[in-house]
């Protein structure tokens, strides 16, 4: 009789031991003993898994993974399933080995516990590392989240815990950089052993990091875990850390837009170290707005996909002849509540939906302008391509078969403005992008230079036809001398790379005569015509809907009065 419930044991467990996909498959006692072993043990400890049985599991480990090794089996002996805890096992020929232990409490055996090792794997983020700590950047710690929570089972989410540590810079400033280098090392090390895989820990910003983990750590554990480190290498130093966790839940989420949301609360959360905002404001109701966020999402994606926005049309005019070089597309949206036009866009980028958006937008464009009113040869357009979809290649060979489409009627006709509300990081790769539009007969467009993200840097990285300098130096330019100082060091280095000048916001006569003295080329603003509609006009003139109280036409070609 035993022998089929022992089989029936044995089998079990190597159910378990393949469905862990493990080196090594352990059953513990409620003493914490070793009662069965299989698997890769002379790989991993240097000796056979036989000779294991009746010893203590915790002997298996270096003194320094004991306290992490007890925690995991004490949160298995309580019902929590364990995953990804890594820690050192203690090899036989003497080097430490690192593994990920992982388990859970026997379903049959009480006071059992089931227990996997595995080999730590390596991580494809080595380019996205901090030198010192050994932490993720924020783009590598994006790539992990990405890659871990693509593989997450729904009934184990993972967690995410954010740190902040302002008194890190005091330590450097109080006891020298040698002791914040090693304050740096120790933190690094403890935060990578604490989170999923040994491997899904970075730093956001200058005093925020981010950890990704299984359920059995929280919080204050994190918390403790660095005073420990400061306790050790840097015992004067008063270092106070505020977490925050919070569940990233998967069961509810497309897998695709798992990465966007986690990336969502991962801006607002490295935008609030730069503006100041405490972790007790960020992390106010975040869960809450996590799900808003997906709601938010599908929201938007519906009124993409079911072209639910307007567009409407803004002259761009050349100040020295009057007539209207192009008109800038700009999206208005229905059914996002009171959202602007660039919180939509902004939150468009944030979650990944911006190449969506951006294509949608294009392709309503390139349509519209196969037809009246839009099919007159001296109407031209701008359409705006963010950073971030310039920097997708799913969205910029998408992108390359429309225009390859449609170049030999709308090549000449039809432009390009690469907004700047997201940051370019490969600037090299967007720039080949952009050369091979501009192959295809499509000027291209820097917008809002000198503002955020787009400074001097980018001019000399991206080669483009226009530069259209940021409104906040055109308002001002009469009476801020620095401001018309920058427009004519702007207008002056253009000059020299061959490259036109755009200003933006030109709301007066006065204004404009002053850019002409600056020698600025183009303007947009007010003063020659808000966002607009084409009028309707007769079946098949492509001429009278865009003649407006300030705009006629002359010999072929549209001019403001």
């Amino acid at each position: 009789m035993g022998q089929p419930a022992d089989l029936k044991k044995q089998n079990d467990l190597y159910v378990a031991f393949a469905f862990a996909v493990a080196d090594m498959l352990f059953e513990l006692d409620a003493d914490r003993r070793i009662t069965f072993a299989v698997g890769a043990a002379m790989s991993l400890l240097g000796r056979p898994a036989r000779k294991l049985t009746g010893r203590p599991f915790a002997g298996q480990f270096t003194p320094e993974a004991a306290g992490e090794v007890d925690h995991a089996l004490a949160a298995m002996a309580g019902g929590a399933r364990v995953r990804g805890v890594v820690v050192t096992a203690r090899h036989d020929e003497g080097q430490a080995v690192a593994v990920e232990l992982s388990g859970y409490r026997h379903p049959q055996e009480p006071g059992h516990l089931l227990v996997v090792l595995t080999h730590c794997r390596p991580r494809p983020h080595h380019g996205h590392r901090l030198a010192q700590s050994g932490l993720l950047d924020g783009e590598g710690f994006r790539a992990a989240a990405d890659e871990l929570l693509r593989n997450a089972s729904p009934d184990e989410p993972y967690h995410l815990t954010l740190l902040e540590l302002p008194e890190v810079e005091r330590i450097r400033a109080e006891q020298g950089p040698e002791a914040a280098e090693r304050f740096a090392v120790a933190l690094g090390r403890r935060l990578r052993a604490l989170s999923a895989g040994g491997d899904a820990a970075g730093q956001l910003a200058a005093d925020r990091y981010g950890i990704i983990h299984g359920q059995t750590v929280d919080a204050g554990r994190i918390e403790q875990a660095v005073k420990d480190v400061a306790a050790e290498v840097a015992p004067s130093a008063a270092i106070i850390p505020k977490a925050a966790t919070l569940v990233l839940d998967v069961a509810d989420v497309p897998i695709d837009d798992i990465p966007n949301v986690l990336a969502y609360a991962l801006n607002a959360f490295t935008r609030g170290a730069e503006a100041g905002g405490g972790m007790e404001a960020f992390t106010a109701g975040l869960q809450p707005r996590l799900s808003a966020t997906v709601r938010e999402m599908k929201a938007v994606r519906a009124v993409i996909a079911e072209g639910r926005f307007d567009i409407l049309y803004q002259p761009i005019v050349d100040l020295w002849t009057r007539v209207v070089h192009h008109y800038e597309c700009l999206i208005r949206f229905d059914g996002v509540g009171e959202k602007s036009p660039y919180d939509t866009v902004v939150f468009a980028e944030d979650t990944g939906l911006a190449g969506e958006l951006d294509l949608a937008v294009a392709g309503r464009v390139i349509e519209a302008m196969r037809a009246v009113p839009m099919l007159h040869p001296a109407l031209r357009f701008a359409v705006n391509l963010s950073g971030r979809s310039l920097s997708d290649p799913r969205v910029t060979a998408r992108l390359r078969g429309l225009l390859a489409q449609h170049a030999a009627e709308l090549r000449g006709r039809l432009l390009f403005e690469v907004t700047e509300s997201a940051e370019i990081r490969d600037l090299a790769a967007v720039d080949a992008v952009l050369q091979e539009i501009r192959s295809l007969g499509f000027e291209i467009c820097l917008d809002d230079f000198g503002a955020g993200a787009a400074a001097f840097h980018y001019l000399r990285a991206l080669k483009v036809d226009h530069v259209k300098i940021d409104g906040c130096y055109i308002r001002d330019c009469l009476e801020n001398p620095q401001s018309a100082a920058f427009i004519r060091s702007i207008v002056g280095l253009c000059a020299d790379l061959g490259v036109h000048t755009i200003a933006e916001y030109v709301e007066s006569a006065e204004i404009a005569n002053f850019l002409k003295l600056l020698k600025v080329r183009y303007a947009q603003g007010y003063l020659y015509g808000k966002p607009m509609r084409p009028g309707r006009g007769r079946a098949g003139d492509s001429m009278a809907p865009w003649v407006t109280p300030l705009t006629e036409w002359k010999n072929g070609l549209l001019y403001v009065k």
